[in-house]
């Protein structure tokens, strides 16, 4: 199986909020742009304490996409699960 290099990686803050709490969700996150493969986009996320009064959020979280637009649609949806709307 070949290895792909990585050709872009950056540190990246995602932030949520709860709507009816008005409580901050905060990940840290290292996004990683490889050059080839069927998922060439990995987002590693790390959850910031404190946790939301409403729910307890996952510590990790890693995303495997087809772009970084897609990785991010990826995030809304993992962030609407737990009832949180997405802001950057």
């Amino acid at each position: 199986m070949p290895r792909y290099r990585v050709i872009f990686e950056s540190k990246e803050d995602v932030y949520g909020v709860v709507p009816r709490a008005r409580d901050w969700v905060h990940y840290s996150c290292i996004l990683t742009v490889k050059d080839g493969g069927k998922k060439p986009v990995a987002l590693e996320m790390t959850f910031v304490p404190p946790h939301p009064f409403i729910c307890n959020m996952p510590d990790t979280h890693s995303i495997k996409a087809e772009s970084i637009t897609d990785a991010y649609v990826k995030v809304v949806r993992f962030l609407g699960k737990f009832g949180i709307e997405f802001r950057n």
